[in-house]
């Protein structure tokens, strides 16, 4: 099952607590990327094949591609905090932070044991995230995702040294080649742009620079395509008084019935309703 993940803030990262059931329920997966801690009791953590005990403390890695499920302790429930975030803005900030999402999961372990150095490093940057997303002062935008940052980015130091230099070399070209793809994409998003088009500027097969942005990003290159496009419409509905119509034709849709639709799949509600909740006449 492939969960549809919505944000609830003007940047794409949630925070939120959850308790799993005491049965196991049928493994899911998103295109968004996420960490959990165990905040308090016990249970198991299961992705794909791989099974791992969970109790206080514990951290779990989950990539846009590894189906997987939490499961309870019918005598003491377990309950999580998870970030949960999408790939992109770690795209545009700085590609090498996805290194550590990256991972083929035979070989990945997804589990930091709490108590652990790296989990006690990990944590307080976690519970940051979650405090700026739900207390709000000023500049917890830009607080949260210095947060995620930083998490991130010791998340990316920890991992680049378990890695064999063919591992790393191999993830760092994946990840440089769709860096490349992503910029080209952000300087062209609002022009009608193929797939094909950009593989071949930067030498690379349809098939290969496809399958790389997928596993890297979660995203096919059309569904990034359009995210990039929503962003900008919600920047124009929240900042601007143009037209609807307008927006929608400035940020690259070819018709209107097309931006209604996608627009309601990345937002959950219309672009008129989105600029009305903000407190925008249109």
């Amino acid at each position: 099952m492939k969960l549809h993940i919505t944000y609830d803030h003007p940047i794409p990262i949630n925070a939120f607590e959850w308790t799993p059931a005491t049965y196991r329920q049928s493994p899911h997966v998103h295109a968004s990327l996420e960490i959990g801690l165990c905040l308090s009791g016990k249970g198991a953590f299961f992705f794909g094949n791989k099974r791992y005990a969970a109790s206080p403390g514990d951290l779990f890695i989950v990539n846009n591609e590894e189906r997987h499920i939490a499961q309870s302790d019918p005598d003491d429930p377990s309950r999580y905090l998870f970030i949960n975030f999408d790939a992109a803005m770690l795209l545009a900030e700085e590609p090498g932070l996805l290194l550590p999402f990256s991972y083929r999961s035979t070989h990945f372990c997804n589990h930091i044991a709490g108590g652990s150095a790296l989990a006690q490093e990990l944590t307080p940057w976690i519970l940051a995230i979650a405090e700026e997303l739900q207390v709000k002062s000023a500049g917890y935008l830009a607080m949260a995702k210095s947060a995620l940052i930083q998490l991130c980015g010791r998340l990316l130091r920890h991992y680049n040294g378990l890695l064999t230099e063919v591992e790393r070399q191999t993830m760092v070209q994946s990840v440089r080649q769709i860096q490349s793809l992503a910029a080209l994409v952000e300087q062209r998003y609002r022009e009608p742009i193929s797939l094909g088009e950009l593989a071949d500027e930067l030498g690379l097969s349809v098939s290969r620079v496809s399958r790389a942005f997928l596993e890297t990003t979660g995203y096919r290159f059309s569904d990034y395509v359009s995210l990039l496009r929503i962003q900008s419409a919600k920047q124009d509905l929240t900042g601007t008084d143009k037209a609807v119509a307008h927006i929608a034709f400035e940020c690259g849709f070819q018709s209107l019935p097309t931006f209604y639709r996608v627009f309601k799949e990345i937002v959950g509600m219309s672009p008129i309703v989105y600029r009305q909740s903000i407190g925008v006449a249109h």
